[in-house]
């Protein structure tokens, strides 16, 4: 019989564990409004074509919040302060942080009072009481309003007259909103269950509180796909076998009871596997579990290649399951994503006009059928978060999903099916004996462990876990519920969504928020078993100031040690920074690579200029340069430049002259696994005070790639009398 390509869509929905154990209040409000701009959405555009089928993972710890908002058990920051009618100088500041946090050229600007309120932004970040207590009134309602589904806005009468309204809003106007919003949470969870129970959608899980699996299993097991990756030292190794059971477990458990029935199916957290894991998935009852198609590749120690269309050239071995072995028994199917289409969808496709992007996915599905054949029920897998990118598509992804689901439901040559519903017509006909570790993201865990910040914050777990575990052995009478509140806020402790963000290549206006979440919960387990708060657990991870701006001048004097290591701190504290751009937002393409430059930092003492070069690359493997402009008032620039290349264990100062470019020296240069650190003598540059010093490095990794830091050219900064450290 011939047999059409079936197309498995897997919409994963998740939002971090915003609040305390113990407390009512989230530090943000992303579930709720997540709730009431897309969870519904996405089942209420599926509904109206009912011969196109899907997955959605409904991570566990998403749905609790979800049920506690429906409950009142839960509110969170904004909804408190939208029942205020004036606010202090902190929580306008807050107010400020996070009402601007929606789209702004396709929500925002659409509205004129949001239009207006943005183009005071600016100002209300200089100064909080720039706006008056209306102007905040109407951001409040406005963020509300932004973040609600469009089809609702337009349907629902009350909502109707207060886009209409426009401005001078009331708190009674804010709250008619977020009741709607609260209304929204609790119907999620009800539709969700009952268009499973129609056949239509496959609903699976994921660990708990969604944390990277392999990590907690051990650290280390990210150096199989990263050798050298930084980690923390042996006693701060993080390594709990018996978390990665208690959060599949939890999850198991937690999803059979709200939606009915066992979950078939598992996300893994970042779709991030190892070996190890396999036997815990098993254990736990799931029947198949998906990760990305580099993760296949790398197991089967087969090229991934893509031909100009970007299709892949052996389809056949990527586009069907594969049965996982444990000690040479059977354990559970896997399926693969396939990047560049599940991409762009979460990419590309927003930047063109929804009909046509319909068009291209479905034409792409086409060709791969047309070249695997009708002779096998091959699966091609779609797998990307379901609530992130649809802001940035035309009416909240309506137009493209409207048109994606249209051309499924009449096309013969294609299937859009649940995964347990391929697995139950046609059963795994190729079996995995090896599994590679790594994630969906560059199919190594690098964004969840590795920079400096990572190390920290493994390290800070790690002995939190053991404080815990030594009180729950030696304590007498433990009370169970505090017990369990204690293993609660650590499992939350390790949650991915911290991990992001430590990493140098995410950012967002929150972070440090994040971080006092993190740290919180870790804060919950001391107050438990009754020690006081650890050095850890006080200091913030994030820095506020490198990790919202890209740039710092000098503060004071160093004269740091060239050791290389892998934190900066404290050595390096007074010194200017120049970082990458981050990426912004909770999505990363799955092929994105980070610059091989990310981080410059400069500093000097009465003998010397330091420079620290942080690299994405690995130090051995990169060519890298530093080039330096200097203009003294009255006098021609002097530019000179400094080079290491990577066979060579020193850096060398030239300097340009009409000749070209002369040698001068080489200087002294320590270099460790991803950093790099030199010391240029001030007597070769003749530096004098209130000079003006032009900064700019590339660096060139194995795959060839040149990066310039900053990317838009030289960074001004003034040699100028600094006072010296301590």
């Amino acid at each position: 019989m011939p047999y059409p390509l079936y197309v498995a869509f897997v919409w994963h929905m998740h939002q971090p564990y915003y609040r305390v154990p113990g407390q009512i209040e989230a530090s943000l409000p992303w579930v709720r409004l997540h709730a009431a701009k897309d969870y519904l959405h996405m089942l209420e555009v599926l509904q109206k074509y009912p011969n196109v089928h899907a997955t959605f993972n409904m991570v566990p710890s998403l749905t609790e919040q979800l049920l506690d908002y429906a409950a009142g058990r839960l509110t969170d920051r904004v909804m408190s302060l939208a029942q205020r009618s004036t606010w202090s100088e902190q929580e306008k500041a807050y107010l400020v942080n996070i009402c601007y946090s929606v789209n702004w050229p396709n929500i925002a600007r659409r509205y004129p009072r949001y239009n207006e309120l943005i183009e005071q932004r600016d100002k209300a970040v200089a100064n909080p009481h720039a706006l008056s207590d209306a102007d905040y009134r109407d951001l409040i309602t406005w963020f509300n309003l932004g973040w609600t589904d469009p089809n609702w806005l337009e349907s629902d009468p009350q909502l109707r007259a207060l886009v209409h309204k426009g401005r001078g809003f009331t708190a009674a106007d804010t709250m008619t909103i977020i009741h709607k919003h609260l209304r929204m949470c609790g119907l999620v969870i009800e539709r969700y269950r009952q268009l499973e129970a129609d056949g239509q959608i496959e609903l699976i899980t994921s660990p708990y509180y969604h944390p990277i699996l392999p990590l907690l299993v051990d650290n280390r097991h990210a150096q199989r796909a990263s050798p050298g990756l930084p980690l923390p030292p042996p006693g701060y190794n993080f390594s709990a076998p018996a978390d990665a059971e208690s959060q599949l477990n939890q999850a198991i458990a937690s999803h059979t009871q709200h939606f009915g029935r066992a979950p078939r199916g598992l996300w893994p957290a970042e779709g991030a596997v190892s070996p190890e894991i396999v036997p815990y998935v098993q254990a736990a009852g799931v029947r198949w579990l998906a990760s990305d198609e580099e993760i296949l590749a790398r197991s089967l120690n087969l090229p991934l290649v893509r031909d100009y269309e970007k299709l892949i050239t052996n389809p056949e071995v990527f586009y069907q399951p594969y049965r996982l072995t444990i000690n040479g028994q059977p354990g559970p199917a896997m399926i693969f994503r396939d990047h560049e289409m599940s991409d762009r969808l979460g990419f590309l496709y927003q930047n063109i006009h929804g009909v046509q992007a319909a068009d291209d996915l479905v034409t792409r599905l086409q060709w791969v059928h047309w070249r695997l054949g009708d002779t096998q029920p091959f699966l091609l897998s779609i797998i990307l978060d379901g609530e992130n990118c649809w802001e940035w598509y035309e009416h909240n992804g309506d137009v493209f999903l409207n048109s994606l689901y249209e051309r499924l439901q009449r096309n013969t040559d294609l299937r859009a099916v649940t995964v347990n519903e391929y697995l139950e017509m046609h059963p795994t006909r190729a079996e995995l004996s090896n599994l590679a570790t790594g994630s969906w993201i560059r199919a190594d865990l690098t964004t969840w462990i590795g920079d400096p910040e990572h190390t920290r914050a493994w390290s800070a777990l790690a002995r939190t876990r053991a404080d815990l575990v030594a009180w729950q052995n030696s304590a007498q009478d433990i009370e169970p519920a505090q017990l369990a509140r204690a293993w609660q806020a650590l499992y939350i402790s390790e949650g991915s969504d911290w991990f992001w963000w430590y990493s140098r290549n995410n950012s967002s206006d929150q972070d440090l928020l994040f971080d006092q979440t993190f740290r919180a919960n870790m804060a919950v387990v001391y107050e438990i078993i009754g020690l006081p708060l650890p050095e850890w657990v006080v200091t913030p991870i994030a820095q506020g100031g490198r990790l919202l701006s890209s740039q710092r001048q000098a503060s004071t004097q160093i004269t740091p040690p060239l050791r290389a290591a892998a934190d900066a701190a404290p050595d390096w504290n007074g010194a200017a920074i120049i970082q990458a751009k981050a990426a912004s937002g909770a999505m990363q393409r799955a092929d994105s690579r980070p610059g091989a430059l990310q981080i410059i930092r400069v500093g000097y003492d009465d003998d010397a200029l330091y420079l620290r070069l942080e690299l994405a690359a690995r130090a051995a493997t990169t060519d890298v340069g530093v080039n330096l402009s200097i203009e003294t008032p009255g006098h021609p620039p002097i530019a000179w430049g400094v080079r290491l290349m990577a066979s060579e264990g020193a850096a060398h100062l030239h300097q340009q002259t009409s000749a070209g470019w002369q040698h001068v020296g080489a200087i002294p240069t320590a270099v460790g696994e991803r950093v790099i650190e030199m010391a240029v003598p001030l007597s070769w540059l003749d530096l004098t005070f209130g000079c003006t010093m032009y900064i700019q490095a590339d660096a060139s990794d194995d795959r060839r790639r040149v990066v310039s830091l900053p990317p838009e050219g030289p960074q001004a900064m003034t040699y100028t009398a600094l006072s010296k450290q301590g």
